[in-house]
């Protein structure tokens, strides 16, 4: 197997694990459960993140599809950036927990999005 198939199915698994792990604390965060606030629920997203990051940069260098200059690239990071906004309101930064569901429910909506265009790499 090549090393971008490596990299391309890393990447799709780190991107899932961190959705799945992102609604988890998002459900912990509606039920005010304490698994929230554990050590493990704090550190393994970040961990997991660097990983998503890491494989990213990796396949962007690998085939040269670089932000700015591949359009479906650009949208993506832009998204993910949105994505990153919402959750970090939803899950920390919300004044109240309505507006933190809202980001919530908006970040979970920005997400299929991102994979839709990573998948049919639209033209601009």
């Amino acid at each position: 197997m090549s090393w971008y198939l490596i990299l391309k199915h890393a990447h799709i698994t780190f991107a899932v694990i961190s959705f799945l792990g992102f609604s988890l604390r998002g459900y912990w965060m509606v039920m005010e459960s304490a698994l929230l606030q554990t050590k493990a629920a704090k550190i393994l997203p970040h961990l997991n993140d660097t990983l998503l990051l890491g494989t990213a940069i990796a396949l962007v260098v690998m085939t040269r599809q670089y932000p700015i200059v591949v359009g479906w690239v650009t949208l993506k990071i832009l998204m993910l950036i949105l994505y990153i906004v919402f959750g970090t309101f939803a899950l920390k930064r919300g004044r109240n927990k309505a507006l933190r569901i809202k980001l919530l429910m908006a970040s979970v909506v920005v997400v299929p999005g991102i994979f839709l265009v990573a998948m049919t790499k639209p033209g601009w």
